[in-house]
């Protein structure tokens, strides 16, 4: 008898984890601000620029479907410190979709913008 009653216990405790499990990701799925984790978006950044002589050529770092983003010297060295201590370039950062273009442009990021 006792050992029903455990049973029914640790089932009920069980389902109780996994609707609680569930809603944690409907709400993560709809956007709603409820993240559990997301590694993707961090805004915990420092950007590096260690360019020393601009030879003052439009290079393409980034286009979407309205806009080319373009650094102003074609032998940028841009690189991005963030928090942890990582540190990536810019240009791989974006191409992982690590950071986005407004993101950088918030952060003091210098680029001419192009509308398609």
């Amino acid at each position: 008898m006792k050992n029903k009653i455990i049973f029914k216990s640790i089932f009920v405790c069980l389902l109780i984890l996994i609707l609680i499990g569930l809603i944690f990701i409907i709400f993560d799925k709809a956007g709603t601000g409820a993240h559990i984790y997301n590694p993707m978006v961090l805004n915990n950044y420092r950007i590096i620029d260690n360019t020393n002589d601009c030879d003052n050529n439009k290079y393409l770092i980034y286009s979407d479907e309205k806009n080319n983003y373009y650094l102003n010297c074609s032998n940028s060295s841009i690189f991005i410190l963030w928090d942890d201590g990582a540190k990536d370039s810019l240009e791989f950062d974006l191409k992982i979709n690590k950071v986005t273009m407004e993101s950088l442009i918030e952060h003091g990021l210098k680029v001419t913008i192009d509308e398609k």
